[in-house]
């Protein structure tokens, strides 16, 4: 076991950078931009980098799931289901909430023109918020779960 396992915690924590840093870097880059061009710029990066949460998520599940088999672990600790619990709240938020008022603010944002913020952006920021700081609640409860492991 210790071989695999040790290479399965090094890429499930790659994983977790991977698909955490962007993460949380990005809803920051949105709030910085004091143009229209420069928001069209940073969503413009925002799309481009994306894809990295999704992949750090979809490692981090594999790699987990394969961490719980190589060492026999299976679903006997409270902590692990709690996180793996979360993890699934996360997608959920994520991909049925998140995703979709992010495309919508996304296209409002490279479909406008000039230096003006476009009408409605403010407030499309404003829903997609709460979800986002549930998502990073979310995740430090699972960082601190994988680190402490309580019970």
């Amino acid at each position: 076991m210790g071989v695999l396992f040790d290479l399965l915690i090094v890429l499930h924590v790659l994983a977790a950078i991977v698909g955490i840093g962007p993460a949380f870097i990005l809803p920051v880059l949105g709030k910085s931009a004091k143009s229209g061009s420069q928001l069209r710029f940073i969503f413009g990066i925002i799309q481009k980098v994306n894809k990295f949460p999704k992949i750090g998520g979809i490692t981090l599940l594999v790699t987990g799931v394969l961490l719980m088999i190589v060492s026999k672990i299976g679903f006997s600790l409270v902590w692990l289901n709690i996180s793996l619990l979360l993890f699934l709240l996360i997608e959920i938020l994520i991909i049925g909430f998140v995703e979709p008022r992010m495309k919508r603010t996304t296209h409002l944002v490279l479909s406008s023109e000039g230096e003006d913020i476009p009408s409605g952006f403010a407030e499309s920021m404003k829903q997609i918020a709460p979800l986002e700081s549930t998502v990073h609640l979310f995740t430090f409860a699972i960082i601190a779960l994988m680190v402490l492991k309580p019970f």
